[in-house]
């Protein structure tokens, strides 16, 4: 990079929390904090854990028709909601 003055932009990304399941028991096993700065981060979590998409766990949002919200895109996440993995 050339001599000059610069100004770098840090993203800090959202955060949320994510249950994780034992597939015979409905209680969550553990929650974990997870920071998304990309959609790539996002793609790449739900890929790793065979999951296609979050949903809200808690029902804090529900869409038009009263139902819970799946989120497809890191760009639907909210910060600090808990969400629970989807296949």
């Amino acid at each position: 990079m050339p001599l000059g003055n610069y100004t770098l932009r840090v993203d800090e990304g959202i955060a949320v929390r994510v249950c994780h399941y034992d597939e015979s028991d409905p209680l969550p096993v553990h929650q974990e904090e997870k920071v998304f700065y990309t959609e790539e981060d996002y793609r790449e979590f739900l890929g790793r854990r065979g999951w296609t998409w979050l949903r809200e766990f808690d029902g804090g949002f529900r869409n038009i028709d009263g139902m819970v919200r799946n989120v497809d895109s890191m760009d639907d996440l909210q910060p600090g909601v808990l969400y629970r993995g989807m296949r």
